[in-house]
């Protein structure tokens, strides 16, 4: 009788496991599909870990939630030398800071300055939930959301840096341009500053931005 129980326990173990093993692979194989989504609607992006898209060899990432997670993680080793290159700061330097006790993430994981000042991330959703997507460089031109697929699905953001964000909607829907021809300012960002959610009224609605120098 113990022989049969203990069969038993072992093949639900077997079979809990198995499941399980399972249920990931179907959590990574929607992970990766989501990357490949991003990939085709966009230009110039490159998948630089298993949940990360960069474009314009650093200076802007995307990085989405790991499988069972609802916000993305801080940036990845290979992230992170990518922003530091672009932000023109040493591995060095950056080990050192670690090594210190400073965080290269802050709590909504947007980078912190040790990785370069000024760092400024978009959230999919509230409570810096879903996507994030990031920059360092000052953009003073007007940069559309649409070429990383993340036009209207903003709903929260965190300036870490010195620079205000000016956030707009198109004019014209469907019209990228009209971001130039008639900007809508839906909020402002004032340096290190944030917001977990930024109101029904503006929820998935911005479609660019551009900053102070």
């Amino acid at each position: 009788m113990n022989l049969r129980r203990s069969l038993a326990f072992a093949g639900v173990a077997i079979l809990t496991a198995a499941t399980g093993s399972q249920a990931h692979a179907v959590e990574v194989s929607e992970l990766q599909h989501q990357i490949d989504e991003v990939l085709e609607k966009t230009t110039g992006g490159v998948q630089i870990s298993p949940n990360e898209i960069s474009w314009e060899g650093g200076e802007v990432i995307m990085s989405f939630p790991l499988p069972g997670e609802e916000i993305a993680p801080p940036s990845s080793r290979a992230a992170t030398k990518l922003q530091a290159k672009a932000a023109g700061i040493s591995e060095k330097s950056i080990k050192e800071a670690v090594a210190s006790g400073k965080a290269l993430a802050a709590s909504d994981n947007c980078p912190t300055e040790i990785i370069g000042n000024d760092w400024y991330c978009f959230y999919q959703y509230k409570d810096f939930g879903g996507r994030r997507l990031q920059w360092n460089q000052a953009r003073h031109e007007v940069r559309y959301f649409s070429l990383y697929d993340f036009a209207n699905k903003t709903s929260s953001w965190s300036n870490k840096g010195g620079k205000y964000i000016y956030v707009q909607g198109r004019s014209q829907t469907g019209m990228d341009r009209s971001c130039n021809d008639d900007p809508i300012i839906l909020w402002q960002e004032h340096p290190h500053t944030k917001k977990s959610f930024v109101g029904a009224s503006l929820d998935n609605k911005a479609d660019c931005f551009w900053t102070s120098y």
